[in-house]
């Protein structure tokens, strides 16, 4: 029987690679990795997400200079091999000189119309299905992004009853000052005690402390279950202060959309640029990644910019063409606000997509229908 050697041609995109790996690699293969010089470095990822136990050779071409690529492959190959191809990675002209040369060997060839869940077959009509999926851990490995992501603060039940109170005018306009307070004085510590707040003294050396003397009224009006008598930690100063909403959305999607992975409050940091990002709820469905940005408020266009400038460099620098991008608000639907995201190919639903059942149906089954195509 021959031995069964899996060739992908790299370039920028690794997921095509990835996923056509996983449907046909068996115990006991070898994998070729045709790529330029600039590319080389995409083959590690691929190798790190797939877990580098196996023989894997990497073959560097001349992107264009054709005798130079064809000579190069043909040097490293067998006639007692059979060969898988994937020729979607590469230029046209790379992947036409991967066809010539192993066309001499009889191999088979793929393609993937990325980003379809599917193999076509070149000279045939064969189609076949691609049944692995992905997961946050191996899309961000792909791209080369480590990460660290938080556990859900409240439980769905709790969550729910929240954004009932928040968007159902149930909390007074005291109720939304404590929030800012707590937000703007409070939100970084890593704990507070809620005695303290209540009756500290303003003093001008320590201008990040104010006294917030029915704190522990507003908590018991919302029914705030505590970790902890008397304290707030980090990660419930967090939850009051918008967390809340990055929670409602991820068991909404959990719910409704039932992704293959999700995470919440999601680490990044690029060691090139050692910028820190967090990344409100993320989660694959169909081999696509899905990042949204969740903000209760989001009025004044200036914050919106920011909003969506970060959330365009993100998409652009790090996930790649499969990456979709949602800002949700709880802000009143705003048609300038709709069309910047539009600019940037980032998609923007204001507060009527939450408030009305049947809108946010819609906006569930659209994200469905991108997890199909």
């Amino acid at each position: 029987m021959q031995k069964k050697t899996i060739v992908s041609l790299v370039s920028a995109q690794t997921i095509p690679n990835y996923l056509f790996i996983k449907e046909f690699f068996n115990d006991g293969d070898d994998l070729i990795f045709i790529t330029s010089k600039k590319m080389l470095g995409r083959i590690k990822h691929i190798v790190n997400a797939l877990g580098n136990n196996f023989p894997w050779t990497p073959i560097e071409i001349e992107e264009e200079n054709w005798f130079s690529m064809t000579n190069c492959i043909e040097q490293k190959l067998s006639k007692n091999v059979r060969y898988i191809v994937n020729t979607t990675g590469g230029t046209k002209f790379m992947s036409l000189a991967v066809q010539s040369v192993f066309q001499k060997f009889d191999a088979k060839f793929y393609y993937i119309p990325n980003p379809e869940n599917k193999l076509l077959a070149p000279f045939t009509n064969e189609i076949i299905p691609i049944k692995y999926r992905v997961n946050i851990q191996e899309y961000l490995t792909l791209h080369n992004i480590p990460y660290k992501e938080k556990d859900i603060t409240k439980e769905k039940d709790y969550t729910e009853k929240f954004f009932g109170l928040f968007t159902g005018n149930q909390l007074k306009q005291r109720d939304f000052e404590i929030i800012e307070l707590l937000r703007v004085y409070y939100r970084d510590k890593k704990s507070i005690s809620i005695s303290e707040v209540e009756n500290c003294q303003i003093n001008p050396k320590f201008p990040k402390r104010v006294p917030i003397n029915d704190l522990n009224s507003f908590l018991t009006s919302i029914g705030f279950p505590l970790d902890n008598t008397n304290t707030l930690v980090k990660k419930e100063l967090e939850y009051l202060t918008g967390g809340w909403f990055e929670e409602y959305i991820y068991h909404q999607i959990v719910e409704y959309i039932k992704p293959q992975d999700i995470a919440i409050g999601v680490e990044i940091i690029k060691a090139e640029t050692t910028n820190q990002n967090d990344l409100d709820v993320v989660f694959t469905n169909g081999n696509k990644l899905f990042v949204i940005e969740c903000k209760t408020g989001i009025n004044k266009e200036a914050l919106f910019n920011q909003t969506v400038y970060k959330a365009s460099a993100l998409k652009e620098t790090m996930f790649g063409l499969p990456g979709n991008t949602f800002i949700f608000s709880l802000s009143k639907e705003n048609e300038v606000f709709i069309q910047i995201a539009k600019n940037m190919k980032i998609e923007y639903y204001g507060n009527e997509y939450f408030s009305d059942k049947l809108k946010f149906m819609e906006l569930i089954n659209h994200i469905l229908q991108i997890s199909k195509n």
